[in-house]
């Protein structure tokens, strides 16, 4: 759902670089990767947003930077969303003596790069029409551990209640590496939606849908963020293609409320025993997003109350009858949800190995001919995971957020293997960590080297 802070658009790279000053205590005594840190070095090309990473990398080394230059460097929009006191303090203390580059790749105008300076960051920047800088993003890159004891330990300082697992996909099904409660059914958050996609592929293949059909957005189907969609004016019309990849890419809420309202909440709900889940039960009824809102922004906690103590077939009812004619709640109301709310009976569950499981389902129906703009929307946006591309070939990310509740799924190709890694923490009593997102990434990159490394393998059994 990421109510918090999703897969980032334009918009929210831009408002991502307020998060820095947040987990800079935390960055300062993060140990530094010595192995990048000791790289050659490499020369950014002289694209549009490669002369601004160049002098991003010159600037570092001559701070504070000046309004005359900034304006010469930023887009007028970037510099009213983010005062330059705050850009200059942020580069202060991330730079050092000095930012390096390590690694780039990009576009004619956007780039991501792997910097050394105090500490590893991966940066990610934007240039509009006029070669100006118009998003940036930089966030901390942490070591991933060399073992799997040294990836345990750490998971299980992120958050009380852990769960991991590494596993290669072998015939379309999971053969478990490394596990830390894998079969522990955890909140996803927006990881849900990847059964929304896999209810839309098995709906497209069996002739209920197409991927050119077109649906026009409805301000009954509109949620909050993450996503863009939101603000579409009703009567817009864009194809389920579309759609899905908002709702993958971005993390659109909007997109997949507008998905599940076409395709019927029990397509979805039946997708997920298509995909082998072990218990569909916790997710009936299957909720929408705008339905997660109501009842955790709306007259919280006495709404949730009433719907926690409901059995299924009455939920059903109650959402038809008392949440989905709700007003949808301002997006004001988020600023209010500083602590978690009922995530362990209010949210969309499912287990690390439950994920695996539907991973391995849309890696099927990806490689089914007419079925191939699933891998498209799974490959749109990586993560921040950022593997070395001359071992994995192919990303596929879908991640969630909401207050209390992270999870970070991936797929990984090879040339001829196929790995999954999943992540999930929560605490039921706090927030979550700004840092924990960051750690979590390191742990998963290194989940995958170790992963492809070789080790014991035992197949999770099929319910």
């Amino acid at each position: 759902m990421d109510a918090d802070g999703g897969p980032e658009s334009e918009m929210l790279i831009q408002s991502r670089w307020m998060q820095v000053g947040a987990v800079l205590a935390a960055l300062t005594a993060a140990p530094v990767n010595s192995a990048l840190a000791q790289s050659v070095s490499v020369e950014p090309p002289a694209t549009s947003v490669g002369l601004q990473v160049a002098w991003l990398l010159d600037v570092s080394r001559r701070l504070p930077i000046s309004e005359a230059e900034a304006g010469q460097h930023f887009s007028p929009a970037f510099l009213a969303a983010v005062p330059l006191a705050d850009i200059n303090a942020g580069l202060a203390v991330i730079t050092g003596s000095g930012l390096t580059l390590l690694r780039y790749e990009g576009t004619d105008t956007r780039a991501r790069s792997l910097v050394s300076g105090a500490g590893m960051w991966l940066s990610v920047v934007g240039v509009d029409a006029e070669g100006l800088i118009a998003a940036l993003s930089i966030s901390p890159y942490l070591p991933a551990p060399a073992m799997w004891a040294e990836l345990d330990l750490r998971l299980a300082a992120v958050a009380p209640r852990t769960a991991l697992l590494a596993a290669k996909i072998n015939d379309g099904r999971c053969e478990l590496i490394h596990g830390v409660s894998p079969l522990r059914a955890m909140p996803l958050a927006s990881a849900f939606k990847l059964y929304v996609l896999g209810a839309l592929a098995h709906a497209v293949q069996s002739g209920a849908a197409a991927w050119d059909e077109p649906l026009a957005i409805r301000d009954d189907w509109k949620s909050l963020p993450s996503g863009v969609f939101q603000t579409f004016p009703p009567g817009t019309t864009l194809t389920l293609r579309e759609y899905a990849n908002a709702m993958i890419s971005i993390s659109d809420n909007t997109a997949t409320d507008h998905l599940m309202g076409r395709l019927g909440r029990t397509r979805v709900e039946a997708q997920q025993l298509r995909f082998g889940i072990a218990d569909h039960r916790r997710n009936a009824p299957f909720l929408t997003t705008r339905e997660i809102f109501a009842l955790k922004l709306t007259d919280y906690p006495r709404l949730a109350r009433t719907f926690e103590r409901l059995p299924s077939p009455l939920q059903r009812f109650f959402l038809d009858t008392v949440v989905d004619p709700l007003p949808l709640p301002p997006i004001e109301s988020l600023e209010s949800w500083t602590t978690p709310r009922s995530i362990d009976s209010i949210e969309w569950f499912a287990s690390a190995t439950d994920i695996c499981r539907a991973f391995a389902g849309l890696d099927r129906q990806a490689s089914t001919p007419g079925l191939e703009p699933v891998g498209e929307a799974l490959s749109l946006n990586d993560g921040g995971l950022w593997l070395d591309s001359e071992t994995w070939s192919q990303t596929w990310f879908k991640g969630g957020s909401e207050t209390g509740v992270l999870t970070l799924n991936y797929l990984a190709h090879t040339t001829h293997e196929t790995y999954v890694v999943s992540a999930m923490v929560n605490d039921p009593s706090v927030e979550l960590a700004e840092i924990a997102v960051f750690e979590l990434q390191a742990l998963i990159r290194g989940a995958f080297v170790l992963a492809a490394g070789g080790g014991p393998a035992a197949e999770i059994p099929f319910p």
